[in-house]
């Protein structure tokens, strides 16, 4: 890749690896669509490769080695050059299993899942008049499922607010 020249059109590119804290189906915390994926070594030589054009994504290191989340907003705002703001509406992202068909009806992918990331990857201006890339979750296939562990796949933050539901009182009614 010779510069951010080479991003000038967006390209849809695959990064395998595992993922975790798969939230595909629903929005996350922060409402948003996101996965957060350990990438095999192949692909996580091309990540940093994107970090150095300016990808802002940021590589964290665990016990299980480096990972990085990529995520979709529902929709994103943007000004244009009149002033006015255009709001751009943003499809769920697509999901699939290895063989082509649907993610089961009230299956989510669990921990530890090896899947096939579909990025968009694209390039946009910086404030101080440079380029940088971006790249924004558009789907993920399912290579092979770990059944979803409520015990253990729910981040404590989303553990809390499921107990709370599960445990709530009876109705007296």
């Amino acid at each position: 890749m010779a510069g951010v020249s080479g991003f000038e059109k967006t390209k849809k590119v695959a990064i395998r690896g595992k993922c975790k804290w798969a939230h595909v189906t629903r929005l996350n915390r922060y409402d948003a669509w996101s996965v957060e994926l350990w990438p095999i070594p192949e692909d996580l030589e091309l990540l940093r490769e994107w970090q150095a054009l300016g990808m802002k994504n940021t590589l964290r290191k665990d016990d299980d080695g480096y990972y990085t989340r990529f995520r979709r907003d529902p929709k994103k705002d943007i000004r244009l050059r009149t002033g006015e703001v255009k709001t751009i509406i943003f499809a769920p992202p697509t999901v699939a299993m290895a063989d082509g068909s649907p993610l089961p009806n009230g299956v989510s992918i669990g921990n530890g899942s090896d899947v096939s990331v579909l990025l968009e990857v694209y390039s946009h201006g910086t404030p101080g008049g440079g380029k940088a890339i971006a790249a924004r979750l558009e789907g993920i296939r399912v290579d092979n499922l770990v059944p979803f562990n409520p015990d253990e796949d729910y981040d404590p933050e989303e553990k809390k607010k499921v107990d709370a539901v599960v445990n709530q009182p009876e109705a007296l009614f």
